[in-house]
């Protein structure tokens, strides 16, 4: 029993060992580079005022989306990880005030995340419910995508950044892309036919009936999706590690 305790112990050691930490109360100097233990991955406050997660060849993996907003970025002694405009206004936000929060590591597996002890409170690649909630039961909270895994709810809306577009699986089993006014954009005209939909663990988006059979699909199943994204120019886009895998082809 000791030996298995302690393997266990070792092996949570090494978890936390391979990131580099930022702790509350820290400020994220413009232009240096928070990298990652294996050298992978890094975090890095631009002089554009972007918040940008990289790989090492130089792709995001993901972004403040505060270009030209931002002007100081402070992971903050309440926790909560911000980028502030000049005016100090909130350009982004993780909202996690209040909730513990003391670390933000970049991780060895291309993961940004927000610690309380061991316990995340939100991540750069999903799987974490964002601190938020739910909004008012029918949107995501303040994210723009999600990750491979994800089962759509009925009537909640995933909106993009900028809250101009959000994508919605509707009652009648549409999976629609529209704007804020409700003009539809894009869908996968499985309307009176869809009973759930997934971004599989595969990277697939399906769409599927009440018999589990797929009515509608993105074919992107073992491409290496890894995010589903409503964008601000309204386009929806399934990336990969690096590049896009699809898209719906309504940028604007």
């Amino acid at each position: 029993m000791k030996k298995h305790l302690l393997a266990l112990m070792m092996g949570l050691g090494g978890v936390l060992i391979n990131a580099q930490s930022i702790y509350a109360g820290q400020t994220i100097r413009q232009d240096r580079k928070y990298w990652a233990d294996n050298n992978e991955y890094y975090l890095i406050f631009q002089n554009d005022g972007n918040l940008v997660f990289y790989n090492r060849s130089g792709a995001p993996a993901w972004e403040s989306k505060t270009t030209n907003r931002g002007a100081k970025a402070i992971f903050q002694e309440d926790g909560n990880l911000v980028v502030y405009t000049r005016g100090n206004g909130v350009a982004f936000s993780s909202n996690t005030d209040g909730k513990g929060a003391n670390k933000l590591s970049v991780q060895d597996d291309g993961n940004l995340v927000i610690y309380n002890g061991s316990t995340p409170l939100w991540a750069s690649q999903g799987g974490v419910k964002n601190n938020n909630g739910w909004g008012n039961g029918d949107r995501y909270g303040s994210r723009d995508y999600v990750s491979t895994g994800y089962r759509f709810r009925k009537d909640a809306k995933l909106y993009s950044s900028d809250g101009r577009y959000y994508l919605v699986f509707q009652d009648d089993g549409n999976l629609v892309l529209a704007s804020r006014n409700g003009n539809v954009i894009w869908a996968t005209a499985t309307d009176n036919r869809g009973s759930k939909a997934e971004f599989q663990g595969d990277g697939n988006l399906v769409v599927y009936d009440s018999y589990n059979r797929p009515v509608w699909s993105s074919n992107t199943n073992n491409r290496g999706a890894v995010k589903l994204t409503v964008q601000n120019d309204g386009n929806l886009v399934i990336y990969g590690r690096n590049s896009p895998v699809w898209s719906s082809g309504t940028n604007r």
